[in-house]
């Protein structure tokens, strides 16, 4: 084609184009001269009149290409704009200059290289140095509030999140002192105590509130501070010093803003609801000719839409718009050529509001294309209902002839992308992904580092890990088997290293050569890692165990996607220096989630024709002929508001105190919405698969009913079949029955063995049964440290008739904490708070103790069952405390809990979030003292004392009477318990694998079948 025929093709294109356009739209293409702002509601034609926007300025002016900058929010929205501008000016939309905010900030660094004074020479600071930076300025010993002493780092990334939030809206340590001015000349000017009523006298609880912000806001500029200047002495900057950085040379280098201005004659800015208050000052600084009166800009965006900014800042940038640029053109978008009418109006009613600057921001839209829709919802009696009807509605509507492209299942949580996935590919259906999937929590990932912590530490736990791996070719009663034998005698390590011992305990040849190598992998790894960067390590263990070819077998994209973000991290870390041996890189790891930094790796997409499974956040932009909403509950969407730690204004137009806490939700709920054309399903449940009750999302409330049809769940309901949720069906115990009871005979049921087997059976295997490793978390170090020194109180007051001094307790306690295997600062921590509560508790029992008690009283009875196959149940008890009258009989029997205290209604399991596991404790130990034998220990008192005082000071202690009732009911709990061990169909429960603490070992054993 000639260039003639050719420019005549695209003019042909653009009138075209031009002339499919509405009145509204035409008017935001060809208003070129002056301010413009266009409020752009979904399906409303946003990029198509960006676009020709551009054209017609090319059409009408003689400016040329590279003379019109558009700003875009996301490197997709750049690519959609540049291939949408092609149809109408060819290749032309290459010279035109089409960058994201970073992007151009990018390009000019590059151009005017001395106006980034902080930038030039540096390099961006990874997420885990800004963490470290942090660390040191909290612990260098000025900071008081910010490091809360019973967990130091607890505000670290909190901190982080302010400072990246303050820049984005170009607040620096400077303009953040203004601010905490001002907030503490209104504190000064508040009413500090009550002058009359029942407080008169007391300081008022506002004052009290506005005192502590004012506080932690000055800490917060300390920090502020010092983190700019370390960032700067270690030659690091922020991804947003970027955005900052531009902004300062825009307004301070005089050379570069006329070269700019001088090139750039027209400006675009999409998606501006989301632009930020730093990124609309580059916009203000470049369009802000002074030789112009009316600069050229031009802005589209959708107040609804804005789901990338925080709480509140919605509203900043169409009211900033119009207050920075006099004049401004106003044109509203509201003819919808997405959407049927039906799921435009539920939509609508979901954010609509009745008064306020918001209202004329959210102006109902009419539909222009599609003629008939449908919103419909469900409500099921379980997820796992739930899940396998979205599936088979999913199948259904590929089957009715909508292009399995077209579909959409949108959802909150990265968490649900995955695992709804999943369920989709398992049965057959084509699956693209898309979210910030954290491959740091990983099934693949955990594995491997298993392996990895395997090759360096002494302890078992991660060996324990590595062993359920069924890439080794062991089968799951080998593993049992293998874990059962452990004992203090002979440990995991010395087991499989030995193959008599591993033949002694019944395994075949086949057997005992695969978990031989476990130890034979792992022993080379150790030596290869002295000699070898981590990376080459990790190459190595995950080909000579076997790990490797066994994830390519399984699924092959997954495990690439996985394998290759973790080599590739690790080996990044290795060239620069940031990590020398195996340890680094799981201390690394460790870091990485202690402070919830994630370690992202896009899906590997492996068809066009697949159903889009993504969060509401990927979903902005896109469209599809049928959307599903699952898992439509309040703690998903809309319950779980964020906490708030800093109380600092980040933009000039703040919402009335009134404003809806859940309008952030809202519009992320009205982005899934309205990506749907002509079918919209939403669907919740009534319980998840832990048993938790689940509360409807309040944004259903929201939705006008009239708008929604709701449908029945009747048949989904009879038709549910849970192993259609698993990749095949189970007929038989994944673990030998004999190989349990044989481990039940010695070990039998505790009051804490028994809680974890009705909390979950397999909870109790793991935990109880195999005895599986596991590091203890520091509330039970402290739990441990605390019940040492009660021991020691009632030793003492029974042998002098009085309790310890207070520097008794505290050498006690040292010597306690002493024991465990904690840092210095945990050590320090420890011991600071459990001083703090000890002191008064001891105090208080110093005026409750009986002449006569006995410390920490073991007990062993057996209860018959009245089952053939295991007649009777060893049970073991370890009581706190009883207490003796005068006659040596047991008066009561005392507990003690060093957690937060609970209410009597909780310990009984009166609230949603308590089983019931404190009371029953008490009943189980009434049971055994019952079958103990002895008359002088039979008691129906029992005493819950929390050590923990109430917030108000007071020791919380509750006595319960044990009826005969609650015994008899525990021991039918016992026995009823055993039966179904013996039955072995608890192993067949799919909800109850999921559901436990060990899922991921369990799924390991299932493919050890």
């Amino acid at each position: 084609m000639s260039r003639i025929h050719e420019e005549q093709a695209l003019k042909q294109a653009f009138e075209k184009a031009y002339a499919a356009l509405n009145e509204a739209q035409k008017k935001a293409v060809d208003t070129i001269d002056g301010p413009v702002m266009v409020i752009a509601g979904p399906g409303t034609g946003k990029t198509q009149i960006l676009t020709l926007r551009i054209a017609n300025i090319l059409l009408q002016t003689d400016t040329p290409a590279d003379g019109i900058l558009a700003l875009t929010f996301t490197e997709a929205g750049a690519k959609a704009m540049r291939e949408r501008l092609r149809r109408y000016i060819g290749a032309r939309a290459y010279q035109v200059p089409i960058y994201t905010f970073h992007g151009f900030s990018e390009k000019l660094i590059r151009e005017y290289p001395d106006a980034y004074p902080y930038i030039i020479g540096g390099r961006p600071a990874s997420e885990l140095e800004k963490i470290a930076i942090l660390e040191t300025i909290i612990d260098g010993g000025s900071v008081k509030v910010l490091r809360p002493a019973g967990d130091p780092s607890y505000y670290v990334g909190h901190i982080l999140r302010i400072i990246n939030d303050l820049k984005k809206e170009y607040i620096g340590p400077d303009q953040l002192v203004s601010i905490v001015d001002n907030q503490e000349a209104a504190l000064l000017d508040m009413e500090k105590v009550h002058q009359k009523g029942a407080h008169k006298g007391k300081v008022k609880g506002d004052y009290t509130k506005a005192e502590k912000v004012v506080t932690k806001n000055r800490e917060l500029v300390f920090i502020y501070r010092q983190y700019e200047a370390m960032l700067r002495a270690q030659r690091l900057y922020d991804f947003e010093d970027m955005i900052l950085q531009t902004v300062d040379a825009l307004r301070t280098h005089e050379d570069m803003v006329r070269d700019l201005q001088e090139k750039y004659l027209y400006f675009l800015a999409d998606e501006h609801q989301d632009v930020n208050g730093s990124q609309n000052l580059i916009l203000e600084l470049l369009a802000k000719n002074p030789f112009h009166a009316r600069p050229n800009i031009f802005v589209v965006g959708d107040e609804k839409q804005a789901i990338y900014r925080f709480q509140g800042a919605s509203l900043e940038n169409f009211l900033y718009f119009k207050e920075q640029f006099a004049g401004t053109t106003e044109i509203q978008l509201t003819e919808n050529y997405r959407s049927g009418q039906v799921i435009l109006d539920a939509a609508h009613s979901l954010v609509a509001v009745e008064s306020g600057p918001l209202q004329a921001l959210r102006i109902p839209l009419v539909a222009k294309s599609v003629p008939k829709s449908v919103v419909s919802s469900r409500t099921f009696s379980h997820q796992a209902v739930e899940d396998q009807w979205l599936v088979s509605a999913v199948a259904a509507e590929i089957k009715a002839g909508v292009p399995a492209e077209e579909i959409a299942v949108i959802v909150r949580t990265n968490r649900e992308v995955e695992a709804l996935a999943t369920l989709l590919r398992r049965a057959g259906i084509g699956v693209e992904a898309s979210a910030d999937g954290d491959i740091l929590e990983h099934h693949i990932t955990h594995t491997i580092e298993a392996l990895l912590q395997a090759v360096v530490e002494q302890n078992e736990i991660s060996l324990v890990t590595v062993l359920h791996g069924s890439y080794w070719g062991l089968a799951a009663n080998d593993v049992f088997r293998i874990l059962a034998a452990r004992s203090y005698s002979q440990t995991l390590r010395e087991i499989l290293a030995s193959t008599d011992t591993l033949t002694e305990l019944g395994l075949s040849s086949e057997a005992v050569a695969a978990a031989h190598k476990v130890s034979v992998v792992l022993e080379e790894a150790r030596t290869q890692a002295v000699l070898v960067p981590p990376h080459r390590t990790i190459e190595t263990l995950l080909v000579s165990s076997g790990l490797l070819d066994h994830l390519i077998q399984h699924n092959a994209l997954e495990s690439q996607r996985v394998v290759r973000r973790l080599y590739d991290e690790v080996e990044a870390l290795v060239l620069a220096n940031k990590v020398s041996d195996i340890a680094s890189v799981i201390q690394m790891f460790a870091r990485t989630r202690q402070y919830n930094v994630a370690l992202t790796a896009p899906y590997i997409t492996t068809t066009l024709q697949a159903v889009q499974v993504m969060t509401a956040h990927k979903s902005k932009g896109l469209e599809f002929q049928t959307v599903f909403v699952p898992h439509l509950q309040d703690s998903i969407w809309g319950g779980s508001s964020k906490k708030t730690y800093f109380d600092i204004p980040l933009q000039k137009h703040q919402l009335d105190k009134e404003a809806d806490p859940i309008d952030d939700e809202k519009r992320l709920l009205y982005v899934a919405m309205t990506r749907a054309k002509s079918s919209l399903f939403f669907s919740g449940s009534e319980i998840n698969a832990g048993g938790k009750v689940l509360v409807p999302s309040r944004l259903c409330d929201e939705i006008d009913s009239s708008f929604v049809v709701q449908e029945l769940t009747n048949q989904s309901e009879e038709e549910f079949s849970p192993v259609s949720l698993f990749t095949r069906p189970l007929t038989a115990p994944i673990i030998d029955t004999q190989l349990l009871l044989h481990a039940l005979r010695h070990r039998g049921f505790s009051a804490t063995s028994f809680n974890n087997y009705l909390r979950n059976p397999w909870d109790f295997v793991y935990l109880n049964v195999l005895r599986i490793p596991k590091v203890q978390e520091t509330h039970l170090q402290f739990g441990t440290a605390v019940h040492s020194v009660l021991e020691y109180t009632t030793k003492t007051y029974a042998a002098t008739g009085d309790v310890p001094t207070v520097t008794q307790i505290k050498n006690k306690l040292e010597q306690a904490l002493g024991r465990l295997p904690l840092s210095t600062a945990e050590f320090t921590r420890l011991h600071e708070q459990a001083l703090t509560i000890l002191v008064p508790y001891i105090e208080h029992m110093k005026g409750q103790l009986p002449a006569k008690t006995a410390e920490e009283f073991k007990i062993n009875v057996v209860l018959p069952t009245g089952i053939p196959e295991f007649p009777e149940l060893p049970l073991t008890g370890n009581l706190d405390r009883l207490d003796f009258d005068d006659a040596g009989r047991v008066v009561q029997v005392v507990d003690y809990k060093t957690g937060k205290p609970k209410t009597r209604n909780a310990i009984e399991g009166g609230t949603a979030s308590d089983d019931g596991s404190y009371k029953r404790q008490l009943v189980f130990y009434a049971l055994l003292l019952k079958l103990y034998g002895d008359e002088r220990y039979r008691t129906a008192q029992a005493v819950l004392s929390f050590v923990q005082p109430t917030p108000k000071g007071s020791i919380s202690e509750f006595t319960f009477i044990i009826t005969d009732e609650e015994v008899e009911e525990m021991r039918a709990a016992l026995i009823a318990a055993v039966a179904e061990i013996v039955s072995g169909q608890w192993q067949l429960d799919g909800e109850r694998k999921t559901a436990s603490e060990y899922a991921t070992l369990i799924a390991r054993m299932e493919e050890m079948q």
